[in-house]
């Protein structure tokens, strides 16, 4: 069902389905082991479909780079992992070779991503900003729409006459007079 590419030296080994359940049975922290495995590994798919479906390749692109880094390790800022052709991130993201380098060459830029000389990518926890905007990219950053090209927050435009959107959450609602009178 799947194909697995190692990228480092790995053993492997195979267990018959019988024999597995067999182990199962006999030892209920491998059976628990096993089945946390399984759930997460349907949950993965499920982010993974809904990804796919309703994110940009960009947003796509960081979420590999960030899951592949691990992520939400406590007290790391910045991960390392190995370095991977661009076909290769491609092929996970769904997208093309040539969108992956424009990608990979703003996350340099804009300092989420670096090179080492040797073969190595280091992953910014700082990305998840790429993950956590909304898609009306601003040309210049490519970071979202709250963020201009200082880096300083923008307001979106109020309609002629009205309060600025900043201060609309802080009154309180309208009463309608016509509920009031019935």
């Amino acid at each position: 069902m799947s194909t697995a590419t190692a990228m480092n030296t790995c053993g492997i080994l195979h267990i018959e389905k019988d024999a597995m359940m067999l182990a199962m049975k006999r030892e209920p922290k491998l059976s628990a082991m096993f089945l946390r495995y399984l759930l997460k590994r349907n949950i993965r798919y499920q982010d993974d479909l809904v990804d796919q479906l309703f994110n940009s390749s960009e947003k796509r692109l960081a979420r590999v780079l960030l899951l592949m880094a691990h992520f939400g390790t406590e007290g790391v800022s910045e991960m390392s992992i190995p370095r991977l052709s661009q076909e290769t991130l491609a092929e996970m993201v769904g997208t093309t070779r040539s969108r992956v380098s424009f990608f990979m060459n703003r996350f340099r830029r804009l300092g989420f991503i670096n090179y080492d000389a040797g073969q190595n990518l280091f992953v910014h926890s700082s990305l998840l900003n790429i993950v956590l905007h909304d898609d009306n990219l601003t040309v210049s950053t490519g970071l979202g729409p709250a963020l201009s090209r200082a880096g300083t927050k923008r307001e979106p435009p109020s309609a002629r006459g009205g309060t600025p959107d900043k201060d609309r959450a802080r009154r309180p609602p309208l009463e309608d007079t016509t509920l009031l009178q019935n």
